[in-house]
């Protein structure tokens, strides 16, 4: 057997068993609240309704987000039925195959090895893998501003070639007009900054003819229009809210209290890098080498990172999500400096990752002998530490096992180790994290509701809501004297709502079939108000009552 053919079969073996992790283990825990819970209910409400037009959740309007993934979950449910499986399938989906994209634009651009080590950088980095296996927006936006990216690239690599543009530009139109239905007007403001600033530093004033902007105009007019239109039709709250408030608001004001400094996305970069994050020095020193040398694909690489970053550093809502745009730019900057650099730098970028996982796990599994610590660690990760603790081990194993691959020159195999630990960290951690005391208590009470539960029963959520218990439970849930974030909704279908105590009592003492849920020092003012019920299980944070 040729050297070629052992080394094909064996990148399959490697595809097929990134293939079966990547997706196998979609399915094996619990939906975390919030983002979870509230991003698998409301395409279980679209395919449910038939209403594909106006998101609902819990019922009531819910105009923060455009439509493109409650679409293709609700999608995936009317196919594989609804599970924690088929609710994170898009991001799934969206996360492999922004990790091809980056291989075949890489292999384009530098070559076989480059295109292998820049999907393996994206594959393994920390946050990237996480929010590929977490029903959020943020990876469904990734994957279409990477096709904008990837349109770019290519507009700028072929510039002495019109002829060969149309792949670009096709690439831009469309990755434009799916990041705005994947998240709003900044689909359209990163890639359209981020050309302007590379017009401004290369002069290369021919793209704007080469990106044929029209394109990207009647893509967002054929794909994203219709929806448009048809929403503002039917919802006439719908404009000012989505465009003006969850926009513009939104990033000037601190109207949703998601405010943090301007540094908030240093360390969450630095830890969502991992294990590649000793690696960045030397990849700013090598795009400025390659900046100052007018690699123009370098530069709009670089424009790219630099300044998504800056600019939700410098918006007053923030969340860890929000960078995972820069990823594919990253690791395609990576992945043409890891085939580059001295096989002892890279080794000991490694080994300097391998040194933090292990301090971690020593950390970790030692917690629990350290005077009062482990009644602390009892109460606040009960069934989860063992989970996160081998999670943290098998994150430093592979990093240890990496680093001494990469000492002796192997440095392909040696970032599919390390890969392959942050995976393997991903895939174990996150089911851990349903096993904290909080959501395990969530769970007991659903399970023991359900025996009660008749398609009669009215549901109550009192003074609280958890994003998930619609999704679980198969229904809504009537709110009581709680808001949050479906405030606007109310206000549109305020009927859909109790305002307090009493006028819940005066509804509860009218229902034949009904179950509350609350936590329990509500319970406690419902008992005193003698109101007819009967526990149906109680937990440290959560009751479930029925009418009796």
């Amino acid at each position: 057997m040729s050297a070629l053919v052992r080394r094909s079969i064996a990148m399959a073996m490697i595809l097929a068993v990134f293939i079966a992790g990547w997706f196998g283990t979609l399915g094996g825990h619990r939906l975390l609240e919030p983002d979870e819970g509230r991003y698998a209910e409301i395409p279980r409400e679209m395919a449910v309704s038939g209403d594909w037009v106006t998101p609902r959740l819990n019922g009531i309007k819910y105009f923060e987000k455009p439509p493109l993934q409650y679409w293709a979950t609700a999608a995936a449910y009317e196919v594989f039925g609804t599970s924690e499986w088929s609710a994170r399938l898009w991001t799934a989906l969206t996360g492999f195959l922004g990790v091809l994209l980056t291989f075949w634009l890489a292999w384009r651009l530098y070559g076989p090895m480059t295109a292998l080590a820049a999907s393996v950088v994206q594959a393994g980095s920390l946050l990237y893998v996480a929010l590929a296996h977490l029903t959020t927006l943020d990876m469904g936006l990734t994957f279409a501003l990477q096709l904008t990216l990837a349109g770019l690239v290519w507009l700028i690599h072929d510039k002495d070639h019109p002829e060969r543009c149309r792949p670009g530009v096709a690439l831009l139109a469309v990755g434009v007009a799916l990041a705005f239905l994947s998240k709003g007007l900044i689909g359209i403001l990163i890639p359209l900054a981020v050309a302007g600033l590379y017009l401004l530093v290369s002069r290369d004033w021919k793209l704007l003819l080469r990106s044929q902007p029209w394109w990207s105009v009647i893509a967002l007019l054929v794909l994203a229009g219709p929806w448009v239109l048809k929403v503002s039709q039917s919802n006439p709250e719908f404009a000012h809210f989505f465009f003006v408030h969850e926009h513009f608001q939104r990033f000037l004001t601190r109207v949703h209290d998601r405010y943090q400094s301007d540094a908030f996305f240093i360390p969450i970069l630095l830890v969502g890098f991992l294990p590649w994050t000793p690696l960045l020095p030397a990849l700013a020193a090598d795009a400025w080498r390659s900046w100052r040398a007018k690699d123009r694909v370098v530069q709009v690489l670089t424009i790219w990172t630099v300044f998504i970053f800056l600019f939700f550093s410098f918006s007053q809502s923030k969340l860890a999500p929000y960078i995972l745009p820069i990823f594919p730019a990253l690791a395609l900057l990576a992945g043409r400096l890891f085939v580059n650099l001295p096989q002892k730098r890279v080794a000991r970028a490694l080994a300097i990752s391998a040194g933090l996982w292990v301090l971690l796990a020593i950390a970790a599994s030692v917690a629990g002998t350290w005077p009062g610590a482990a009644a602390w660690l009892e109460k606040s990760a009960g069934n989860a530490a063992p989970g996160m603790i081998t999670a943290f081990w098998l994150a430093a194993a592979g990093t240890v096992a990496a680093a001494f691959i990469a000492n002796r020159g192997r440095l392909i195999t040696a970032a599919i180790v390390a890969a392959a630990g942050t995976m393997s960290f991903t895939y174990l951690v996150l089911p851990s994290i349903t096993k904290l005391p909080k959501r395990e208590n969530v769970a007991a009470v659903l399970s023991h509701m359900h025996p009660h539960l008749t398609d009669a029963t009215r549901l109550y959520c009192v003074r609280d809501y958890r994003q998930s218990l619609p999704f679980y439970l198969n229904r809504t849930c009537t709110l009581v004297g709680y808001r949050g974030e479906l405030d606007f909704g109310l206000q549109q279908e305020p009927w859909r709502f109790i305002e307090d105590l009493p006028a819940f009592a005066s509804r509860w003492n009218l229902d034949a079939d009904a179950i509350a849920l609350m936590s329990p020092a509500i319970y406690e003012e419902l008992r005193q108000m003698n109101l007819p019920m009967r526990l149906i299980h109680s937990e440290r944070t959560l009751v479930a009552i029925a009418r009796q």
